[in-house]
């Protein structure tokens, strides 16, 4: 086995104890609306399983082109067993993305609906355990590429595009992986008891502009000295603001550097989607 493949199968066992651990939560915090969750978490496994057991099909189809192993049924063909396999990956990887999506929408649900104290906090550890599984699968599926890449060596143009076909289904249900976990980043960026450690979340994921001089923006919140907005280009800014800063989620501002390592606010007024 690989260096690639040791690493993917052991990202697919990781990835599963996190789906696990999400479905515990989910059981234990979630309210009997939200058992739809549950079916979800168990059919992702199924989707990261089917994902593998593509994967090892293409590895045998790859192990008898270049003749290190022999076919079971005695045919030296190996693209009917290659094709076969990876129509499995591709199929798993369409069906993770649609779970990973319809999950993540229901898990900003529960969130939204629980309300502060216990209730709340049990919400946040089903989101938590949620990022936990979007992370992992992100890295599965980054890691299901390299495999791909590497079974790809030596192998005939046809064959390459069909292991390339396959790498850019897994890049698409990365892609909604990434998609959910900004979600989920930018629901708790608004919540006020949730919302610091959203924002470490957005800075590792890389959500935050880099700060100029002067921006404009809709606040999503102040957290602790930083006001967190949202640009008309869709980027998130956190800039330093000084104890005495007045503004609150919803307020349109102006936010200009002072020079002394703070940023001052001043309203602006939205009148037909243009700015004064």
């Amino acid at each position: 086995m690989s260096a690639a493949e040791k690493a993917f199968h052991g990202a697919g066992q990781d990835l599963s104890a996190l789906v696990d651990a999400f479905e515990k939560h989910v059981a234990e915090h979630g309210e009997p609306g939200h058992g739809q969750l549950i079916v979800l978490a168990r059919d992702i496994k199924k989707d990261v399983k089917n994902i593998r057991t593509g994967m090892i099909s293409a590895g045998d189809a790859r192990a008898i082109q270049s003749g290190e192993i022999a076919p079971v049924d005695g045919n030296p063909n190996h693209k009917p067993l290659l094709a076969r396999g990876l129509a499995r990956v591709q199929d798993a990887a369409k069906s993770l993305a649609v779970n990973l999506a319809d999950a993540g929408k229901q898990v900003r649900t529960l969130v939204r609906d629980k309300t502060p104290g216990a209730g709340l906090a049990g919400g946040s550890q089903v989101a938590k355990a949620f990022d936990n599984v979007l992370d992992a699968a992100s890295h599965y599926l980054t890691l299901g590429m390299k495999r791909l890449t590497e079974l790809a060596r030596g192998m005939d143009p046809e064959d390459r595009y069909a292991l390339g076909f396959a790498s850019g289904h897994l890049q698409s249900a990365q892609d909604v992986a990434l998609d959910q976990r900004k979600r989920g980043v930018l629901q708790l960026l608004k919540n006020p008891h949730l919302a610091e450690f959203a924002l470490a979340d957005a800075r590792r994921l890389g959500m935050i502009a880099e700060s100029r001089s002067v921006h404009r923006g809709t606040v999503l919140n102040v957290i602790g000295l930083e006001a967190v907005l949202k640009n008309a280009k869709g980027q998130l800014l956190a800039l330093p603001v000084p104890p005495d800063f007045r503004f609150k989620a919803g307020d349109n501002l102006v936010m200009k550097d002072r020079g002394d390592g703070f940023y001052s606010g001043k309203r602006q007024l939205v009148e037909r989607g243009m700015e004064r």
